[in-house]
């Protein structure tokens, strides 16, 4: 009794399967919904022209440091108010009395000045500087490329695993419902009969097995559909292309748009923060060097005598002999430096070993699956022939389900084999310098 309640839910499982009319959407048009909402792409676009800005100040070392300096005072400060005096070239006799020089009167002063300074060397730090951010840029920029290739794949797997998945599953609903009528008209299954309830309980049990591989395919599905809405893909109404997993994986994450020796987009942006650690550690030995540079000011005073004007210019020298807190500066940042190049060196040898085995592993699940399609169009017929001889009587209901079952174990392995390739394929192009397919970009997937 038991077995035929579970009989009877795993016919509603089958039964139910099939879904209402939905759009179809390609992978280009999914790929290109994601490419426009995503906000971590966003994000790391608005990264890189921050670094952009950053490189394009630091460039402008060069120029001179211009400034304006403005202010107006009353004060009966002795120093100021002999020297305010000065600088109206308004000094008289009188003002070197003692005690007018110890106790001025209160004065008003006001001052304007313009002032240039220009820096001639600076022991290469601005040099060093510019070119960390030209490495920076270039590391957000590489950044920005792997993270694209990370969602296209993300995107694609997703994709390839609903279209391999409702592939799979259409078997096993065909499958399933030729069991169901095995079953409804089967005559000889009787307790009394070993043989033939023996048969018929196989055929209960092949589709109950049947069922469950469709409930775990309905299972991925979901999944699939939620980690895409996650990626900007809210319309939740649309299925697939009929595209299996070789064709899918050939037309958008194809061998020959990577390039085994050259390497990837994350292991290019760590050679470049690497280099940009180099260019701190120039910054860093700067310290010990002198600087050297040129200044000029001109002003205006105007005080209670009159308003006068003057100017200086001149070179200058800067140089920090000694000051405890830059000890070991350069070492650490050079030693940083060194660390950072070596671990982007093992990040990529690494990265070419694990790429060697997804190639590998790639293009053995192709040949399999290759072979397993061949398999199942034979093993459909076979299965096809089997069901006449199973009517006419001329072989046993446990012959037959034992076909059945070898079907159902190949539509297994089926489904593994073309997830395993998806996994595969999505896998080797964030570990190469992949060139995104121009049609996963503008095509419509016709």
């Amino acid at each position: 009794m038991a077995i035929n309640k579970t009989l009877v839910v795993s016919m509603m499982l089958l039964q139910a399967v099939p879904l209402a009319k939905a759009e179809t959407l390609s992978f280009a048009s999914l790929w290109h919904r994601v490419k426009e909402v995503s906000p971590a792409q966003g994000a790391a676009h608005l990264r890189t022209q921050s670094a952009e800005a950053s490189l394009s100040r630091a460039e402008n070392h060069w120029l001179p440091r211009a400034y304006v300096d403005a202010r107006a005072y009353r004060t009966n400060d002795p120093g100021a108010s002999l020297f305010g005096q000065l600088q109206q070239r308004r000094v008289e006799a009188r003002d070197f009395a003692p005690d007018s020089l110890n106790h001025p009167e209160d004065r008003t002063y006001t001052r304007g000045a313009l002032g240039l300074d220009l820096t001639l060397f600076e022991g290469g730090a601005k040099q060093a500087q510019s070119a960390m951010y030209r490495h920076i840029v270039a590391a957000e920029k590489f950044g920005t490329s792997q993270l694209e290739i990370e969602q296209y794949s993300q995107a694609g797997l997703a994709y390839g695993t609903i279209a391999a998945s409702r592939k799979q599953k259409l078997k096993l609903i065909e499958l399933g419902e030729q069991v169901s009528r095995l079953v409804k008209g089967y005559q000889l299954g009787q307790k009394s009969n070993p043989v033939g309830y023996s048969g018929l309980l196989g055929m209960k049990s092949l589709a109950i097995r049947i069922s469950g591989l469709v409930v775990q395919l309905e299972s991925s599905e979901r999944a699939s559909y939620r980690a895409l809405r996650e990626m900007g893909v809210e319309n939740r109404n649309w299925t697939p292309q009929e595209l299996d997993a070789r064709s899918f994986t050939a037309r958008f994450f194809p061998e020959t748009a990577t390039t085994e020796k050259d390497p990837s987009h994350r292991s290019l942006a760590g050679a470049e923060g690497a280099k940009a650690l180099d260019e701190v550690a120039k910054m860093e030995r700067a310290r010990y060097l002198p600087r050297i540079g040129a200044f000029a000011e001109s002003y205006v005073f105007n005080g209670s005598r009159d308003t006068a004007d003057g100017y200086t210019a001149g070179l200058y020298l800067q140089w920090n002999l000694f000051d405890p807190s830059d000890f070991g500066k350069y070492k650490v940042a050079k030693l940083n430096a060194l660390a950072s190049e070596k671990m982007a060196r093992a990040a990529n040898q690494q990265e070419s070993a694990e790429l060697q085995v997804l190639l590998e592993t790639e293009r053995a699940l192709r040949s399999n699956l290759q072979k397993l399609e061949e398999s199942d169009k034979l093993l459909s017929e076979q299965t096809q022939v089997s069901s006449t001889l199973f009517r006419n009587g001329s072989i046993g209901p446990l012959q037959f389900v034992e076909i059945l079952n070898r079907r159902t174990d190949l539509i297994s392995q089926q489904v593994e084999a073309e997830l395993s390739l998806l996994r595969a394929s999505t896998a080797r192009v964030m570990k190469t310098n992949f060139d995104i397919p121009g049609n996963a970009a503008s095509e419509d997937g016709k």
